[in-house]
Formats: C-alpha cells, sequence, structure tokens
C-alpha cells in the first residue's frame, strides 16, 4: 500500500488529477452498475416467481377441475339406486343377474370411459359379488388383494391412491355400505393424462414434484441442462433449499405440487441483459477517460508550462515563456514567477555589464602593457629573416600571426567589423593549418555586403577553436572541413561555424552554453551576446553523434553601424 501511496504521489499532476477525476467518474457507474445488477436480479426474480405461481396455479386448477369431474362421477356411482339394486337384491336365476349387469351394470361403468379417455376403467368391489362379471362386477375379495386397499380406511369418502413404476396408474376409491353389504367402487385413471396440464410445464429447466397428503412422492420430473440436474429430485428438502421454487395445495385429492428452476438460470437472464448493456457503459467509460484526460491536461498545461520553462532557466535560458491571464492559484504563480525573473534578469544584466566592464579594463590594461609597434616590428624582422632564409613557411605563420595579434587588439576597442573579424579567423586557420598540417579543409562563405557592420570581437575565434580542438582533431576520418558562414537574414546578421567531427549528443550540447559548463570561450561569448543585445540576440548549438557540431549566432543588424 506504501509503495501504490509513494508512486501515486511521484506521478505528475497531470495523471493524479486524470486518475482522481476517473476515480470519482467510475464509483458512481460502478454503484450504478451493481445497483442496476442487484435490482435486475430480484426484479427477475420475482417476475419469475409470479410466473411459476401462474403457471403452477393453471395446473393445478385444470387438474383439480378434472378431480371434481371424476369425485361426481364417483358418487353418482355410488348412489346410483340400479347399481345398489344389482347389489341387494337377489336375482332368481343366474341368467337373470347376467341380464341385469349387462343391461344395467356395464352401461353405468363403461360409458364414462367414453367421454373421458383418460378413465382407464371402472370397477365395482362388493360382498355380495360371487362370480366375477368382466372387469366391471367383482368379488370383494379380489379388492383386498390390490395394492391401493391397503391404503383404505373405513371411510365413504373418496380416497385417492397413485401406483408407481412399470404400471403407473391414479385410482379414486369409494367405500359404501347398504344393509350390512360392504362395495368398493374404484375408478382407474391414466397416469400420464392426468398429471398432463402439470407435466407439460416442465421444460426449459423446470423441475415439478407432487406430494400426497401423507408426503409421498405421487410425480417427479423435471427438463433441465446437465449442470443443472438435481442431485436428489424427490427431496423437497433439496429443492427448496437450491432452487427457486412455487408451492401449491389442491385440497380436493390432498397433493400439494411444487414448480421449480435453477437459481442460475435467472442470475444468467441477469448478466444477458447487462451484457447488453456493456456498450454503452464501455462508451460512458472512454467518454470519461477522454474527458477526464482533456479536462486534466487543460489544468495543468499551464504548471506544465510553467515547469518547462524554469528547467530552461535551470539550464540558462533566462527568458520566461509562460503566460497567463487567469486569476486562479496557477496564474499569480505564473504572474509572480515572471516578475521574479524579471527582477534577476535585471540583477544579472547589472552584473553582466559590470564584469565586461572589468574585462574591457583588464583587456585594455593588457593591451597598455603590449606595445604593438615593438611587436609588429619584431614580427616584421622575423618575416624578412625568413624571407633571406629562403624560408617560406615561417614568413607565412609570421604575417599571418602578425595579422592575428592586429584584428585582436583592434587599437584597444571592444567592437570591430565583420571584415576584421573574418580576417582574424582567416590569420588564425592559416596558423591552426601549419599546425595540423592540412589535416583539414577549411571552406568560407561570407557576404561582402556585411563586411562594414559592427559586431562585438573576438566571437568566431573560440567556436573555430572548440571546433578543431573537440572536433576535428577528434575524428579518425581522413576528410575533415570546418565551414565559416557570414551572411544576413532581414534584419539580423547570422555567422555559423560548423565541423563534421566527432559530434555529441544534443543534451550534452544545450549545456554548453549554461552555468555549469566548463566550455569557458564558448560561454563567454554567450553571455556576451546576452548583455549586448538582451533577447534580441541569440545563440545556439546543434549536434549530433558521428555528425559534426553546427554553432550559430544571431544578433541584429540595427544594433551596430556600417562603417564606409
Amino acid at each position: 500500500m506504501k509503495n501504490l501511496y509513494r508512486k501515486f504521489k511521484n506521478l505528475k499532476y497531470r495523471y493524479k488529477l486524470t486518475l482522481l477525476i476517473l476515480a470519482a467518474g467510475l464509483l458512481p457507474v460502478m454503484i450504478i452498475v451493481i445497483y442496476m445488477q442487484s435490482g435486475m436480479l430480484g426484479i427477475l426474480h420475482e417476475n419469475e416467481v409470479d410466473s411459476m405461481e401462474n403457471t403452477l396455479e393453471q395446473s393445478v386448477e385444470a387438474i383439480e377441475n378434472q378431480e371434481m369431474i371424476y369425485e361426481n362421477l364417483v358418487d353418482y356411482l355410488s348412489y346410483s339406486q340400479d347399481l345398489r339394486s344389482i347389489l341387494t337384491t337377489e336375482p332368481e336365476s343366474d341368467y337373470d343377474a347376467y341380464l341385469e349387469y349387462v343391461n344395467v351394470a356395464d352401461p353405468l361403468l363403461q360409458m364414462p370411459q367414453i367421454y373421458h379417455k383418460e378413465i382407464q376403467g371402472i370397477t365395482l368391489y362388493s360382498e355380495s359379488i360371487q362370480v366375477a362379471h368382466g372387469d366391471t362386477l367383482l368379488p370383494l375379495s379380489q379388492a383386498e388383494e390390490q395394492p391401493w386397499y391397503a391404503d383404505m380406511d373405513d371411510s365413504t369418502l373418496l380416497q385417492w391412491s397413485v401406483r408407481r413404476g412399470a404400471r403407473q396408474e391414479i385410482t379414486a376409491c369409494r367405500k359404501f355400505y347398504d344393509d350390512d353389504m360392504t362395495a368398493v367402487l374404484v375408478m382407474t385413471l391414466d397416469y400420464q393424462a392426468v398429471l398432463e396440464p402439470f407435466s407439460s410445464q416442465l421444460r426449459d429447466n423446470t423441475g415439478g414434484i407432487i406430494l400426497d397428503a401423507g408426503g409421498n412422492v405421487v410425480y417427479s420430473s423435471y427438463s433441465m441442462d446437465d449442470k443443472y440436474t438435481p442431485a436428489n429430485p424427490e427431496s423437497v428438502d433439496y429443492i427448496t433449499g437450491n432452487y427457486t421454487y412455487s408451492v401449491q395445495n389442491m385440497e380436493g385429492m390432498g397433493w400439494t405440487f411444487y414448480l421449480y428452476r435453477p437459481t442460475e438460470v435467472i442470475t444468467e437472464s441477469v448478466w444477458i441483459l447487462m451484457a447488453r448493456n456493456i456498450p454503452i457503459v464501455v462508451i460512458c467509460i472512454i467518454l470519461l477517460v477522454l474527458v477526464a484526460y482533456g479536462f486534466s491536461r487543460r489544468m495543468v498545461s499551464c504548471l506544465e508550462r510553467l515547469t518547462e520553462n524554469m528547467n530552461q532557466i535551470h539550464l540558462g535560458f533566462r527568458k520566461v515563456t509562460v503566460t497567463s491571464n487567469s486569476n486562479d492559484e496557477v496564474g499569480v504563480l505564473i504572474r509572480s514567477f515572471r516578475r521574479m525573473m524579471d527582477q534577476i534578469n535585471h540583477l544579472i544584466s547589472e552584473v553582466y555589464e559590470g564584469k565586461i566592464k572589468l574585462q574591457n579594463s583588464e583587456m585594455k590594461a593588457l593591451q597598455a602593457q603590449i606595445n604593438p609597434h615593438f611587436l609588429y616590428n619584431s614580427l616584421s624582422i622575423i618575416n624578412w629573416k625568413a624571407l633571406e632564409a629562403g624560408e617560406d613557411e615561417i614568413s607565412k605563420v609570421t604575417l599571418a600571426l602578425s595579422t592575428y595579434y592586429r584584428t585582436s587588439l583592434n587599437r584597444g576597442e571592444t567592437m570591430t567589423t565583420v571584415e576584421n573579424e573574418i580576417n582574424n579567423i582567416r590569420a588564425y586557420l592559416k596558423i591552426q593549418l601549419v599546425m595540423h598540417d592540412d589535416s583539414f579543409a577549411v571552406k568560407a562563405e561570407v557576404d561582402p555586403e556585411i563586411s562594414g557592420y559592427e559586431i562585438p570581437k573576438l566571437i568566431l575565434q573560440p567556436l573555430v577553436e572548440n571546433a578543431i580542438d573537440h572536433g576535428l582533431d577528434m575524428s579518425e576520418s581522413e576528410e575533415k572541413c570546418l565551414y565559416i558562414g557570414a551572411a544576413q537574414d532581414g534584419d539580423f546578421l547570422v555567422f555559423t561555424v560548423r565541423d563534421d567531427g566527432v559530434g555529441m549528443e544534443q543534451k550534452k550540447a544545450d549545456e554548453i552554453l549554461t552555468y555549469q559548463s566548463t566550455g569557458y570561450g564558448i560561454r563567454n561569448v554567450c553571455e556576451r551576446i546576452q548583455v549586448l543585445y538582451g533577447e534580441t540576440g541569440s545563440m545556439k548549438v546543434k549536434s549530433s553523434p558521428g555528425q559534426g557540431t553546427e554553432v550559430k549566432i544571431r544578433i541584429p543588424k540595427k544594433a551596430g553601424k556600417k562603417i564606409q
């Protein structure tokens, strides 16, 4: 946690602000998404339960309506005087009994099957019947052999029994008594047909259970994918504990109906609905990111420009480029920074001017100590002696040295003309070429129209010396060249010194003009230009490893005067 806080603390303000805006924006979005999910889950769950209750209610109602029909049929047959007469009246002969069975009992007991296909048969068991008549009239002793008979009590109410297994059937039984005679009317129903209104609803990951009044399973079935299949489909406790369910009682038969579905199906429906909204959420997040980034960029841009300007000042560039017209804290800070830099620049200018004056005084004192006539006469004698001895090379160097000192001393003046400065450089290069055995070439391009303009003296010699010592001398190339240019660009004079030596990284080249640089000569030239010309004068260094280095000085022509 501390590491995360430390990383966040070290982030740029733009990223901090972006993250904070995203957090402030995403938090409500996440809360809304979670709320929507939980709300949708609750609504879908309620709708699912309501739907299951409606479905179950309709199914139970359909079965209950059928049950009432069966009960009415059993009541009708149980109280039929014709059937009771057959059971209580002793026939005169077996033939008479047969006629009564065929003409009275068979139509009464077989007619309901014609109109109700789910009725498989109706049988009347009685103590008065000694000989079985088909499947309609049977002795009571045969009823005692049936499994449903053991479940019956002595009540005359309609009693229901279900047989499951290979032979599935539902029986509706009623006992009735007449003159100490016991009879049982049994209606056998098709198991699947009776329960069809309920079983037909068991599709699409739905299951159902029916319990009788004793809690025994009357029916159990399900239609589900493998992953939702119940481990114990006939356990009500398991179903009610692991599934969403609805329950309905049917009083007539004493049965309890359970309809259930996997809760995961409802959850999946929620996720499907949520997935449909994911593109909208993603678009909202993207828009939020763009808004957060754009807003933070706009809010922090002034701070970033102020920081960049401060870094430039740290490298020696003292011009304040950042501005702000806002009245917030950042605007006040920028304006305070500008006022502070104006004061610093003013103080630096005063220090520079004092330093230049001191340097000029020292230069004049040094020049006063040097007797130019004595120096020139001495060099002239050396030149004649060299010519008499046939040493043309020595004569060439002596003349160049004489020209170099004459243009350097410049009668004690700190300003010179472009022509004198170029002559100074040419004399200096003649000496350097002799010292370097002509190991490099020199190319000079000078606009003759600018020869009479005034410039500070000795602003090119330190650049040429640096190009030779740190550029050309360190290069292993056999063909090396030094370029010197002097041209005009509108109201400005532009001087260029370029070598094709080893070069350097641009970051290091930018540091040459700073206060931390050890290159005193070049830095001194830069300081003099800033003092003399302020922001209108500039000096730039451009370099690349293996490509060489280029230094450009740009000063206004209006700063000097053209000497005829």
